[in-house]
């Protein structure tokens, strides 16, 4: 009971606010590897999946100051120099960032992913990803 209560609880938080649209962020490290998160297994979107950090844009809010915005809230990372890498609108409207210009240590945010892993652009089929990372890895990376 109080597993969902905490869910319903994050769920009204979540949705305070928020836009049907979403920001994603693709961060690459200098070993070409990028950052993912594996999400929560109650979310209500591809729960055990590893995800890139981003979430729902917010009222007043643009593509690009949410992408910043949710990557700071989920990792502590400040993200910098991002560049729009392409759009999926097949479940919401989702705009993908680029990024390799980033700074601060990663602080993950327990409520919405489990962990994190700095994965290899070409190790990307060994993990169980939501689609559209793996379709932006593999069109931005594995050129």
């Amino acid at each position: 009971m109080k597993k969902l209560f905490e869910n319903w609880n994050n769920f009204m938080r979540e949705a305070e606010g928020d836009t049907d649209m979403v920001s994603k962020v693709l961060i690459v490290d200098d070993e070409n590897r990028f950052l993912s998160l594996l999400r929560d297994p109650d979310s209500k979107y591809k729960p055990n999946h590893w995800d890139f950090p981003g979430g729902h844009v917010k009222e007043g809010e643009s593509h690009e100051e949410a992408a910043v915005r949710e990557t700071k809230e989920e990792t502590g990372l400040d993200i910098k120099n991002i560049k729009k890498i392409g759009e999926d609108g097949t479940r919401m409207h989702v705009v993908f960032y680029i990024t390799r210009d980033y700074s601060g240590d990663i602080v993950l945010d327990k409520e919405e992913n489990q962990e994190f892993k700095w994965i290899k652009a070409e190790d990307i089929d060994n993990y169980n990803v939501v689609p559209t990372v793996k379709d932006m890895v593999k069109k931005e990376l594995l050129k």
